[in-house]
């Protein structure tokens, strides 16, 4: 039997009926296969000592050197326990929060798993060991309806489940693993994913110190070891994701934090999708601009760098003038014009309704106080119509301007051309990424709530993609059609 196979059937066997704690129970195992703290949060009968129990139970032939509510004398040969539990922790007992430093700063191959109904930000500051545990793993207060109907109706004895002897961890074989396990090579992915959280933690003032991300480190190539792989991927650290920092509110922060960064995740790996939308519009503006042109040349000035029609309307008594793109000309976009700040005035939209008559509405409030009036903060409530503002033609059906709309027309046949097969490509990329994703679907120790996530997002893009290629190529007909 394989590593995987033996590690799935002894966590199937032991996380059986924990009932919405299985994910809890997975990091607790982890946490002491690879010999880190561990704190478990929770109201009394919410399970933590069973799944503390059971986590240990996964081991074979190991001391555990158990602490419950009276604190015996830690014993001088304390190296002998390969695991120290401390039953309902209880950091107001000074005798405790001595064993529990002592444990963690005499550590000498050892695992340490704390089980307590103290909230965890005031339990470890007390003790002094807030920045040394690695998870903190804060139990549900409640159970799913399914799972407490399926509980009650089969009457389980969740207390006495015991794992077949052949499946469980030696000694010999931890230490053999974790040799191995520091062989496992942390992918690009991964790196660039826990750079991000680092990144979350820094911008919020969530103290992580090295230790820690170290020891993050080991799990995720733990995780991948037991999936029979020797580098890490994306799936393999999920874990970050979840609520096992301190407080409360730094779990949602990293949890937000998390998916966004698995977004920017998927836009790194695609570049083109971080501004689809917005070529997409430039690109249908270009072309209906093309196609609406004639050989007509206008007065134009140059405006903020860009070519623009010089307009200038009474608002309130005042003259205000207004300055738009030339390159909206001919088409039916609407846009805000470049006020004379050299910002967009977005108190006025305009629209050229597919010829050189420039259409006007300001915001109702604006006719009325004027745009320069600080009042309209406001702006964009209701939008009434102002004006039409025909473009000063200089010259009608102009030789260079008509060789210059052909020239254009042809660039972007060759734009859309390239740009079609760059979608095409990225269609076939995510595709492959979709695959590759899925084929961690039967990884353990995966987050599938992340999975689902990720999964989702991939195909929401590859629709997006495949929805663009569909308009680029209308586009790519408007033009073969113009003459």
């Amino acid at each position: 039997m394989d590593i995987k196979t033996r590690i799935s059937e002894l966590l199937r066997i032991l996380s059986n009926d924990l009932f919405d704690r299985e994910s809890i129970f997975e990091l607790t195992f982890l946490a002491l296969f690879t010999e880190q703290p561990v704190y478990i949060f929770g109201r009394s009968g919410s399970g933590k000592n069973i799944i503390a129990k059971r986590a240990i139970q996964m081991f074979r032939d190991i001391n555990v050197l158990t602490f419950a509510k009276r604190y015996q004398e830690i014993p001088k040969n304390l190296e002998d326990y390969q695991i120290v539990f401390f039953q309902g922790f209880d950091s107001k007992n000074p005798l405790c929060n001595n064993f529990v430093n002592i444990t963690i700063q005499e550590k000498s191959a050892r695992s340490l798993i704390m089980t307590s109904k103290e909230r965890p930000e005031a339990s470890l500051a007390e003790a002094g060991i807030a920045d040394q545990v690695l998870f903190i793993l804060s139990l549900p207060e409640i159970y799913s309806v399914n799972s407490l109907q399926k509980l009650l109706k089969e009457n389980f004895n969740i207390n006495n489940i015991i794992a077949p002897v052949d499946l469980l961890i030696t000694k010999e074989e931890q230490i053999e693993w974790l040799k191995k396990i520091q062989t496992v090579e942390l992918s690009d992915d991964t790196l660039k994913m826990i750079g991000q959280i680092a990144e979350c933690c820094n911008e919020n003032q969530v103290y992580v110190s090295i230790q820690k991300w170290l020891a993050f480190s080991l799990i995720i190539k733990t995780i991948a070891f037991f999936n029979g792989r020797s580098q890490t991927n994306i799936t393999d650290t999920f874990f970050l994701g979840t609520p096992i920092w301190i407080r409360k509110a730094q779990n949602e922060t990293i949890t937000t934090c998390f998916k966004n960064s698995l977004t920017q995740w998927l836009y790194n790996r695609f570049p083109l999708i971080s501004n689809l939308e917005e070529s997409l519009t430039q690109l249908k503006q270009e072309v209906e601009h093309a196609i609406n042109s004639n050989g007509d040349v206008y007065e134009t000035i140059l405006f903020n760098n860009i070519e623009c029609i010089q307009y200038s309307i009474t608002v309130a008594g005042e003259s205000i003038p207004l300055y738009t793109p030339a390159a909206y000309i001919g088409t039916n976009q609407e846009f805000n014009p470049f006020n004379e700040l050299k910002q967009k005035e977005k108190r006025v939209i305009c629209n050229f309704m597919g010829d050189n008559v420039c259409r006007i509405s300001i915001d109702s409030s604006a006719k009325k106080t004027g745009l320069r009036a600080t009042t309209n903060a406001s702006f964009g409530k209701t939008f009434e119509p102002f004006a039409k503002l025909p473009a000063r033609v200089l010259r009608i059906n102009d030789e260079e301007k008509i060789k210059k709309n052909k020239v254009i027309i042809e660039e972007l046949k060759q734009t859309l051309v390239s740009t079609i097969e760059k979608n095409a490509s990225a269609m076939i990329e995510f595709k492959e990424l979709y695959k590759e994703v899925k084929n961690n679907k039967n990884n353990l120790f995966l987050n599938t709530e992340y999975f689902n996530y990720l999964q989702e997002a991939i195909h929401t893009q590859f629709s997006k993609i495949s929805e663009h290629i569909q308009i680029l190529k209308s586009l790519q007909e408007s033009l073969m059609q113009k003459k």
